[in-house]
């Protein structure tokens, strides 16, 4: 097997791999990278020649996995795009608001080669989409060889399958974003136990050490718990959120809370995409066992959208709960104007739940001691960080230890860290060295050969 990282800026951000197997040419996941704009935000499609891949595998449809395989697919029109059924759904939502992020940022940042792809693309796309079933094995045949592909749960986010590849020679994992633990909405993983030739896997967590005293369940308590803190005192809450999976998550999590009375029922404000998701959720979940959702939650707990009048610098016109996107405050976004307005009240709550990267702003803002100013430059808007601003261990990602101990457990001969910040890397890097197996950390646009 041959493989090739086509992410030109490494770590986690524009996904795409390419795995030659005998004959084959897969691609696997093709996104945006949230840091760049433009075409720099772009893996490096150029690697590959036009209509060279049998096919491509599209593991979830968060964007920095999805948002640029509507280049991709139009470089290699004969290539199916197989994908679970849910994502076949909700790929549809998230490249068509693609498409509008990418025209306001044509003017916002002066980016002419905006928006990347149109209408058009995404049609041609949709007509190459396979869905497959999950756990149900694909048959490929080319030149005589016949390759086996069978798509698993990954827990992650609705939809979020990892990969397995097989031919009488050799056999593949691929992780994906992979979650073992039950989400209020999802199930965790359902992955294979048996053993594998390579494993290429996530390591988004590698970074952080477990904390034996922080389990899903006891954090969303300490969330609701510090909702209820903030209420009291007269303040809002903002809970930033990626508006695929954690938003639905959040929704579920807070309908609880007022049915139960946990504390008073305030308005909860959420941004468009999100809330537009919810009705997908909606229907995928009448077709699966495995996500649990239902949209009437928006309606029993008064759900709204956010106030049109928002500036940067200012409080919003009323006192609420804020989930919006995006869920690490990067430029441009409703949690980054909100942001702005609550930090200088110490009455206010700034409560992160999932993954943020150092660079973003809401990476800066977790590293800003309380009552230092914090600078907001697109808006040039600084303020004093006065609020209570934490963070909640509700990963959509598996934890380093079960992804070490599901390594050991596939006892692979080679091992492709992937999706994964340097100190990440070097983490699994150092805890495999004694498992026997050949460990790479690839470089960008560097063919590897097991």
């Amino acid at each position: 097997m041959k493989f090739t990282d086509l992410n030109r800026h490494g770590g986690i951000g524009a996904n795409c791999s390419l795995l030659e197997i005998g004959p084959f040419r897969i691609a696997i996941d093709s996104g945006l990278h949230p840091k760049f704009a433009g075409l720099d935000s772009t893996p490096s499609h150029d690697f590959l020649e036009r209509n060279s891949l049998d096919f491509i595998v599209l593991t979830h449809c968060h964007l920095d996995h999805l948002g640029s395989l509507p280049l991709l697919s139009r470089e290699h029109p004969d290539a199916p795009v197989l994908l679970s059924y849910a994502s076949s759904i909700l790929a549809r939502r998230m490249l068509s608001n693609s498409i509008a992020v990418m025209r306001r940022q044509r003017n916002d940042l002066n980016l002419p080669e905006l928006p990347l792809y149109g209408r058009g693309d995404l049609a041609s796309l949709y007509d190459r989409m396979k869905p497959l079933a999950i756990q149900t094995p694909l048959e490929v045949q080319k030149d005589g060889h016949v390759l086996k592909v069978t798509l698993h749960h990954a827990g992650h986010v609705a939809g979020a399958v990892s990969v397995a590849l097989e031919t009488k020679q050799e056999k593949v994992f691929f992780t994906g974003d992979v979650l073992f633990t039950d989400q209020r909405t999802l199930d965790g993983a359902e992955v294979p136990k048996e053993k594998f030739d390579v494993l290429i896997t996530e390591t988004t967590r590698g970074g952080t050490p477990r904390d034996p005293a922080r389990f899903r369940e006891s954090e969303i308590v300490s969330l609701l718990e510090g909702i209820h803190k903030t209420l009291d005192r007269g303040g809002s809450v903002l809970i930033p959120v990626f508006a695929l999976g954690r938003m639905q998550e959040l929704l579920f999590i807070l309908d609880e809370a007022f049915r139960k009375n946990t504390f008073p029922k305030v308005p909860v404000f959420c941004s468009g995409l999100g809330m537009d998701l919810v009705n997908h959720f909606h229907e995928i979940s009448k077709n699966t066992n495995r996500l649990r959702f239902n949209r009437r939650v928006l309606r029993s707990m008064g759900a709204r959208p956010l106030p049109r009048n928002l500036e940067p610098g200012r409080e919003p016109p009323m006192q609420g709960i804020f989930l919006v996107s995006s869920g690490m405050l990067v430029e441009h976004t409703p949690s980054y104007i909100l942001a702005s307005g609550l930090l200088r009240d110490d009455r206010n709550s700034i409560f992160f739940v999932g993954y943020c990267d150092p660079d973003t702003p809401g990476g800066k803002l977790l590293e800003t001691p309380q009552g230092d100013d914090f600078h907001f430059e697109v808006v040039d808007c600084i303020e004093p960080n006065h609020a209570e601003v934490r963070r909640f261990d509700l990963s959509g990602h598996a934890d380093r230890e079960e992804l070490l101990a599901y390594a050991n457990k596939l006892s692979p001969k080679t091992i492709f860290l992937h999706h994964g910040d340097p100190d990440a890397r070097s983490w699994f890097s150092e805890s495999l060295s004694e498992s026997g197996a050949t460990i790479i950390d690839p470089e960008p646009l560097k063919t590897y050969e097991t």
